[in-house]
């Protein structure tokens, strides 16, 4: 037996001819259909329903009557299929009065019955909407949901949130909270912006994407609210402060500004949350003890940080915008980063650029990428260069390295809450140039130098138990190389090695390990650099900077994408960058300037 030919509709002739030829599973028949049928009937039928000819069924709404034919208002709706085909007293009967549709409304919806047309503004649109729910027309409502997401203005969205709201459009909810969201400055000038109710501000001022200049603004706002109708909202108030990030303002602008306002005075809850931003700014170095949804940066927006020399440089990868941050007085030389609740920890490194220099530095800083700010921490217990340093929890783990003098073993842990080193058990033997990462909360290092030369040894460490083990080694020895973790996997990228004459060679291969199998694999992917930034967003491992293949300093971002398995340079940065001093950032979305920042509290 044959198997059946594959159906197929082809054009017989031109498409300009309408005519179609369906292919079907008989070598006999051929079936042909012209294109424009379907639209010629319902206009048949529309001209039949506007001559009243053939009609079998008469719709009343606000006195006004529309004869119809039944068959046609069956096949849009599923009121009227209900009404028609079941038991309803109103199928034996030859009209029906309908309440709760206006009669333009219910005009507008037998139009669309018979053209597929439907005439939409912003004057008649709650009519159109409440009656094509209300007949259960399930295409003219989302009509009037394409023709909401087109209209959306300053001048209506908070009209069409309602409508949303009312009539379960989640879409045109979303659609409608996002276009208030991200236009917020020029919306909160608008009479819109005083019909919000307390509930849909409170929840937009939770929201990490409102976009508004600075902090003190957005209070502002709020008061221009309350103020519009204080009888009636001041009540609201401290629901609505509990929102306003105020540890995010400035020590100026709270105790200038925000505590010379009566009703923040007057309100106990008020006072109680403007007292707790006081001491948040207060207590600088306990600053990360103390976070919580008020003092979170508000942005969505994450950047990709380098720390280079005297340069803190930040990328947007949506905008493709470089900003140069606040640097942190002394330079910071090719130190390890950290990020921990969206603070970054730089750590150690060199005291000066110069190649040649061998005194390495304890000295350990944290920035705070809300005030563009940075605050000096405890030393390490001992000064440190090409180490490498993970974040688990709330410590950090330096681990290795060298200094002048001697490559190390030892292990030391930074705890946040004491602001305080201690030593942790040190590894097997000294190394320095390797790599670490986080998997599975636990932490691996992988390759680096030893005093017999480039290894290719990977050892494991549990926090809990303060114990070392060893895994199953690199395929290939190499050292300034970079890892991380994507879904419970390591990945290992770039590096250098040395060939049989012991002299320093690129190591291109890309490594994965799997710790539930405890192999490692090569991927087909190759990435030629060494010394070079990396952080992971969106499950993708960007590889910044460093040297290539040619001794050059390099100035790309390439990305890898282990779903993929392909590796693509998509940005630079501004400038040749050397060093892994790389990491990701939420900044706010407002640029930095002398109103939002906060003096820097860094020791000398």
């Amino acid at each position: 037996m044959s198997s059946p030919k594959k159906r197929q509709v082809v054009y017989l002739g031109s498409p300009q001819s309408e005519t179609l030829k369906i292919e079907t599973d008989s070598d006999h028949d051929i079936v042909l259909a012209k294109n424009s049928h379907s639209f010629k009937v319902l206009q048949g039928l529309d001209k039949l329903r506007r001559d009243e000819l053939l009609c079998d069924y008469t719709l009343i709404a606000d006195n006004l009557s529309i004869k119809v034919h039944k068959a046609v208002m069956v096949s849009v709706s599923d009121y009227f299929h209900a009404m028609f085909t079941g038991t309803m007293k109103e199928s034996q009967e030859s009209s029906v009065e309908l309440k709760g549709v206006t009669a333009g409304g219910l005009k507008e919806l037998v139009t669309f019955a018979y053209t597929g047309q439907l005439k939409i503004n912003l004057d008649n649109l709650q009519e159109i909407l409440s009656a094509a729910a209300h007949l259960q027309i399930a295409e003219a409502v989302e009509l009037c949901c394409d023709f909401m997401s087109y209209a959306i203005t300053t001048e209506n969205c908070v009209d069409l949130l309602n409508l949303a709201e009312i009539y379960s459009l989640s879409g045109i909810r979303a659609k409608a909270r996002d276009y208030m969201l991200k236009n917020f400055e020029e919306f909160s000038k608008t009479e819109q912006y005083q019909r919000l109710n307390h509930i849909q501000l409170a929840a937009m001022l939770e929201e990490n994407s409102l976009n508004v200049a600075a902090e003190y603004k957005l209070f502002q706002h709020v008061l221009d609210w309350i103020d519009h109708d204080r009888k009636e909202r001041e009540v609201h108030l401290p629901v609505l402060m509990q929102n306003i990030r105020l540890p995010l303002l400035s020590g100026e602008e709270l105790v200038d500004k925000v505590s010379q306002v009566d009703i923040m005075r007057q309100n106990k809850e008020c006072g109680d949350l403007l007292n707790a931003a006081k001491d948040y700014h207060i207590v600088v170095g306990k600053q990360p003890l103390m976070q919580s949804s008020r003092t979170q940066v508000r942005s969505a927006k994450k950047s990709l940080i380098m720390v280079h020399a005297e340069n803190i440089e930040s990328f947007d990868l949506e905008t493709h915008r470089h900003i140069f941050l606040r640097d942190a007085s002394v330079p910071l030389y090719n130190p390890c980063v950290c990020v921990v609740d969206n603070f970054m920890y730089a750590c150690g490194g060199k005291y000066d650029g110069n190649e040649n220099n061998e005194i390495a530095t304890a000295r350990c800083f944290r920035y705070d990428p809300r005030f563009d700010s940075w605050f000096e921490l405890a030393s390490m217990n001992e000064s440190r260069k090409d180490f490498s340093m993970v974040a688990h929890g709330k410590q950090l783990y330096a681990i290795s390295g060298q200094d002048e003098n001697m490559v190390m073993c030892t292990v030391e842990c930074f705890l946040i809450e004491k602001n305080d080193w201690e030593s942790r058990q040190g590894l097997a033997s000294a190394v320095y140039g390797h790599a670490s990462a986080i998997c599975n909360n636990l932490i691996y290092v992988s390759g680096g130098q030893k005093f017999d030369g480039y290894t290719n040894s990977v050892s494991c460490y549990d926090p809990n138990t303060d114990h070392w083990s060893e895994c199953p080694p690199l395929k290939g020895a190499r050292a300034n190389h970079i890892m991380e973790e994507i879904m419970d996997k390591l990945y290992v990228i770039g590096g250098n090695t040395e060939d049989s004459y012991g002299f320093p060679v690129p190591t291109v291969q890309i490594e994965m390990y799997d710790p539930k199998i405890e192999q490692w694999t090569l991927c087909k992917s190759s990435i030629n650099i060494r010394d070079a930034g990396s952080a992971v967003m969106s499950n993708k491992i960007y590889v910044i900077g460093g040297i290539n293949g040619g001794h050059y300093y390099s100035d790309l971002i390439q990305v890898f994408d282990p779903r993929k398995d392909d590796v693509n340079c998509e940005e630079r940065f501004s400038n040749q960058i050397y060093g892994r001093a790389c990491c990701v950032l939420t900044l706010p979305q407002y640029d930095y300037s002398p109103y939002t920042q906060m003096s820097s509290a860094l020791h000398p």
